[in-house]
């Protein structure tokens, strides 16, 4: 008899780890979309390329002194120089044919090709950098696609706000969840928890073992879900390459942090009240 309430038992603590790991596994997917939303947000701020074009007379000293003057400069990502001779001869491959021959001259003007740093690149900071570009010496426009990268930023935006409101939702799940397979746990041990009680056991002296045994549930629980959710980390740049480029091992930190954290908050939360449900109801009421 005692052998089969073990293997019960067994079974039921069993059963508590898988449920909370696959709840975990699926708060980490969403969790997984949260940092690669991010990480698309970042890339096409720090991907926008800033024109700076200049007058066809300036000298390629007049030229170096522009760029040694926003060398310098906190918003300044990266500086490509793009000569007409090198712009002529990427136009011509786009093209498929030599326009300059066919003209008899070469309209295209020397530039540099800016990338900014993510924290400047917002609609504010560009109209500013536009505007102090286009005063440097021999500068003679700044260009940048601006309603495409607002509407490419806005739509990145929407749906990291999405993910976030779906993560919220499936999280809430997830704890309603967790607790109700606690308490189901729980339940098949509710005569146990009584009779202590009636034996003249202290109340923190019978919640005590079932707490504990939450928190190495929650923990087991946890690093199922941590073994599995590394493990598609380390598969998903098989499938999503850009996943290897995205800045993720920080971000990564913290979600496999507040899942353990949410496992035993859980765990631990729904183990205390439920048992302390047990002590305070009458023996009638536990049939």
């Amino acid at each position: 008899m005692s052998t089969n309430i073990k293997r019960k038992k067994k079974f039921s603590y069993a059963f508590s780890v898988v449920s909370i790991s696959m709840v975990l596994l699926m708060l980490g997917l969403f969790g997984f979309l949260v940092i690669a939303s991010q990480n698309i947000e970042t890339y096409l701020k720090e991907n926008m390329v800033l024109q700076v074009f200049f007058h066809s007379d300036a000298m390629p000293e007049e030229i170096e002194a522009v760029r040694s003057s926003i060398a310098n400069e906190p918003f300044l990502k990266s500086i490509q120089y793009v000569s007409k001779e090198q712009a002529a001869s990427e136009f011509s491959n786009e093209l498929g044919q030599d326009f300059v021959n066919f003209l008899g001259f070469n309209p295209l003007m020397a530039s540099f090709q800016i990338r900014l740093n993510q924290a400047y690149n917002t609609p504010e900071n560009l109209m500013k950098i536009e505007q102090m570009l286009k005063t440097k010496e021999k500068v003679s426009e700044v260009s940048y696609h601006r309603n495409a990268f607002e509407m490419a930023q806005k739509n990145v935006k929407n749906i990291a706000l999405i993910f976030v409101i779906l993560a919220s939702i499936f999280g809430i799940i997830a704890v309603v969840l967790i607790y109700n397979t606690v308490r189901l746990n729980l339940y098949a041990q509710r005569f146990i928890i009584k009779s202590m009680q009636l034996v003249g056991a202290k109340p923190w002296f019978i919640i005590r073992p079932f707490v504990w045994q939450g928190i190495k549930n929650g923990i087991w629980g946890w690093i199922i879900a941590l073994i599995l959710l590394v493990n598609l980390n380390q598969f998903l740049p098989q499938f999503f390459p850009e996943w290897a480029g995205f800045n993720r091992t920080d971000s990564l930190m913290l979600l496999y942090v507040g899942l353990l954290i949410l496992g035993l908050l859980i765990s631990i939360s729904s183990s205390f009240f439920t048992t302390r449900k047990y002590l305070y109801k009458k023996l009638e009421d536990l049939y």
